[in-house]
């Protein structure tokens, strides 16, 4: 009776010992699958790592995050964008940003822009694929004008006087006409200037944000430049 008691004792310890090696391996971040890009929705859990727990693990304990209410994600365009031609296309290397629920979205677009002559200018478009009950974006860039703007983007000033905020507005989303300019052009041709590109809305359902942009003329080439981002801020 006592060996077998033994013998039950000990494979109910292995037992205990192989499951418990399991829901390590199981839970362990580094197997965990990983979600698609916007998967986590406000009031999900998600698991995380308290690196300044080490009682258990010297790399620090598992722990499970709530997503706030408030949250963003940034898409990085990998490779330059260009277009030579007056109608708009979608500047594809961002995103998809694709919103997996109604709600209120901030997007917020930092752009490096080069335009092919110094009298062609960008315009820019934002659209939403789905339906939005609210919707307004503005562009804005620094200009060359130092009282008014001229239309001109200016890439390298420093007066001590300051220079001025060109900007647009829409309240119309768009696509292959964008209505976020143009512009007369740029000081210098064939150099790095930045244009801040936002816009706000409230959505009724599923859809993809996009950022649209073209050349003020024909077969003159403007390129977004890789490196530029856009932020979405989930609200």
């Amino acid at each position: 009776m006592n060996l077998r008691f033994k013998l039950w004792h000990g494979l109910s310890l292995a037992l205990c010992l192989m499951a418990a090696l399991a829901w390590a391996a199981d839970t362990r971040i580094t197997d965990l699958s990983e979600l698609a890009l916007g998967s986590p929705a406000p009031g999900d859990w998600i698991e995380c790592v308290d690196t300044s727990d080490t009682t258990d693990n010297a790399a620090g304990s598992s722990r499970k995050c709530k997503m706030s209410s408030v949250y963003s994600t940034r898409y990085k365009l990998g490779s330059d964008y260009t277009n030579s031609t007056t109608t708009g296309t979608e500047v594809t290397g961002i995103g998809p940003i694709t919103v997996a629920a109604a709600g209120t979205y901030h997007l917020q677009c930092v752009l490096v822009i080069r335009s092919a002559a110094t009298t062609t200018g960008i315009k820019f478009g934002v659209n939403y694929t789905g339906t939005t009950t609210l919707f307004t974006a503005h562009a804005r860039f620094p200009s060359s004008g130092v009282s008014a703007s001229i239309g001109q983007i200016e890439d390298d000033v420093n007066a001590t006087t300051g220079q001025i905020w060109a900007y647009a507005a829409t309240v119309t989303e768009t696509t292959t006409a964008p209505n976020l300019g143009p512009w007369t052009g740029v000081v210098t041709a064939n150099a790095n200037n930045m244009v801040h590109v936002e816009a706000l809305m409230v959505v009724s359902n599923t859809g993809d944000i996009e950022l649209w942009a073209g050349s003020e003329v024909a077969a003159s080439a403007i390129t977004i430049m890789a490196g530029s981002f856009c932020t979405v801020t989930t609200l």
